[in-house]
């Protein structure tokens, strides 16, 4: 799976009728098979690409985060192909490649593992994925569980969801 950053000069050339609706730097996946669309049946590459269009107007405006929001379904997605599953499969199996990658990312080649922070920015930024995905009914379902728990903010009480692949961190007022 190729990464190229857009670049906006020269699409009067490309054959197009008008300019593509793509922002100057936006991260954009090719697949392995070079298709950028869905023309030939849903591409996990072209689901991700619409999901990096709307990160500009969906919390992550700044061109300069765009390189790293790419980078964590980049990385699921290369992970899971060697399992036979693509963003599009079952939960059950998306469930089980989660499952994997997790061990993967824990304990798996010095150089795949992650600390406790990168692990949780990574699950975080892969459920907004995953999430956005299925809201626009690109996907079937999100790997993850979540539970809920109260929130306390000031004098308003709510409830929020966990996402339950998060790590556990350290509490320094914590001894065993």
């Amino acid at each position: 799976m190729l990464l190229i950053f857009f670049l906006f000069g020269g699409w009067e050339f490309w054959g197009v009728q008008r300019w593509p609706i793509v922002l100057d730097g936006m991260s954009v996946l090719v697949g392995d098979d070079l298709a950028f669309g869905v023309a030939f049946g849903l591409r996990s590459a072209a689901v991700v690409n619409g999901w990096l269009r709307e990160l500009s107007s969906s919390g992550c405006p700044v061109p300069s985060s765009w390189g790293s929001y790419v980078w964590v379904p980049r990385s699921w997605m290369e992970f899971i192909v060697d399992f036979d599953v693509n963003l599009c499969d079952a939960r059950r199996s998306l469930r089980d490649a989660l499952s994997a990658y997790a061990v993967h990312r824990v304990c798996g080649p010095i150089e795949a593992q992650f600390g406790v922070t990168t692990w949780d920015r990574h699950v975080s930024v892969l459920s907004s994925f995953c999430r956005w995905a299925v809201a626009e009914g690109r996907v079937q379902a999100v790997p993850f569980t979540y539970a809920q728990a109260g929130a306390l903010d000031g004098d308003q009480v709510g409830d929020r969801q966990i996402n339950l692949a998060v790590r556990r961190r350290l509490r320094a007022h914590v001894t065993i």
